[in-house]
């Protein structure tokens, strides 16, 4: 089915999402209980959920099921195969890979369905149009000849390119982007926040401006506070983010800067280490139970990445549950001796306020030591340094650890284009 087809399978879903985000809690409730008793029924019927969850579950025994791991994830794509003919053929996406191994998902059509449909209630709440000129930037392999590893995501692309968007690969030069949205004269770029972020610093340090451009939007990498203040400021609008996977469509940010979780397509818990859910603002793993897809359902599958928890009702009126950040993976934060956890936003945003940094990375080597890596027209003085360094721990970065820096002609992205601002390379 190709990507013109799945949008018109998704315009029934996309009609009922935009009643649905505006549900009574109670309401909301029911219908996702529905779907998780779906769910549970569909993985009944494969081997690998027959054996771990033993008497079928119901909707209120979630919190008590085990939790998925990435490692799980090739058992239960091999057990769901084995329950049909030997030569049947799947619709799969396989994960970037980026911070772990890549593992291949099965969708059914009612998954892609809503999926879907909640990308383009996403997209339309910013007002995005398909028929105006915009330019996206994604990962080369999504840009290459048809991948059997991104099917669904390929035939969107192609149907996106086929109107008014354009794709380009998130690889080229942020001065070529400016160049290419200035040819292009577009309405609206879509990138990875480090892309945006790109284009943010072109522009800050010729003074171009793209007079045109009316949206931003973002995913597949956290989105610091300090990029969205600079987008304010060049853009003269906010940037737009999306929590998006392999595995689902997760949440949107509305214009109130809520993370909306996509209530009627997968269910999202935030639990601490034992599993147990967290408090509001506070961070924890992600957990994600999808509710459309019956083919290869996800029961409490930790997607790894982390986020903060939030509760009660958002300005912008809709019902949905939200998150008020997403973190990103746990490689992306920084670990302290007593093992805990810590994002590396602070210091990013403290970084930002040095503009000689055109590009860097904040890599923890140790408990007590980092090293910024940072592209520049010409390397730091001594005295610089010392003065990043005494910046950053002043703004919370341990008073005792040690920083370095390394200047380099360009920082790595990883195969799917993503960049890490933030990693963390002491072991678990």
């Amino acid at each position: 089915m190709g990507g013109f087809a799945r949008l018109v399978e998704a315009a029934p879903r996309y009609a009922a999402l935009l009643r649905s985000q505006y549900w009574k809690p109670d309401q909301l409730a029911a219908y996702r209980a529905k779907q998780l008793e779906k769910t549970f029924r569909a993985a009944a019927r494969i081997p690998f959920y027959a054996d771990r969850f033993g008497a079928a579950p119901q909707a209120v025994d979630l919190t008590q099921l085990p939790i998925l791991k990435r490692i799980d994830v090739e058992a239960v794509s091999r057990s769901v195969a084995s329950i049909y003919p030997p030569d049947a053929r799947f619709v799969g996406e396989r994960s970037s890979g980026t911070s772990g191994p890549a593992v291949k998902f099965l969708f059914d059509s009612s998954h892609q369905a809503g999926r879907n449909a909640a990308r383009i209630r996403y997209l339309r709440m910013t007002g995005w149009n398909p028929l105006q000129r915009g330019a996206w930037f994604a990962g080369q392999r999504l840009l290459a000849a048809p991948d059997p590893d991104y099917q669904a995501i390929g035939e969107l692309i192609r149907w996106f390119a086929f109107v008014g968007v354009k794709f380009f690969p998130t690889a080229t030069p942020f001065t070529e982007q400016v160049d290419i949205l200035e040819r292009t004269q577009s309405l609206s770029v879509y990138g990875f926040p480090s892309g945006i972020d790109g284009i943010l610093h072109v522009l800050e340090d010729t003074g171009r401006r793209l007079p045109l451009l009316r949206r931003a939007l973002c995913g597949g990498e956290a989105v610091d506070d300090s990029m969205r203040e600079r987008a304010r400021r060049l853009f003269g609008f906010d940037v737009s983010d999306n929590y998006g996977s392999t595995e689902a469509f997760i949440a949107f940010q509305c214009p109130a800067g809520s993370y909306h979780i996509n209530a009627e397509h997968v269910l999202v818990e935030v639990v601490d280490d034992t599993g147990r859910e967290v408090v509001s603002g506070q961070m924890g793993r992600v957990l994600v139970t999808t509710l459309e897809n019956f083919l290869m359902p996800l029961v409490r599958y930790e997607i790894g990445d982390y986020a903060v928890a939030a509760r009660g009702e958002c300005s912008c009126g809709r019902t949905l549950p939200r998150l008020s950040r997403i973190l990103g993976r746990q490689a992306n934060l920084f670990r302290r001796p007593d093992g805990g956890l810590v994002s590396g936003w602070p210091a990013v945003g403290t970084l930002r306020e040095f503009p000689e940094l055109k590009f860097f990375q904040l890599v923890q080597k140790s408990f007590v030591s980092f090293c910024v890596r940072y592209v520049a027209d010409r390397a730091l003085t001594p005295e610089r340094e010392n003065h990043i360094r005494e910046t950053l721990r002043e703004d919370g970065l341990w008073e005792a650890a040690e920083v370095a820096f390394e200047q380099m002609s360009d920082i790595p992205r990883a195969s799917s284009g993503k960049f890490m601002v933030t990693l963390c390379e002491v072991p678990r």
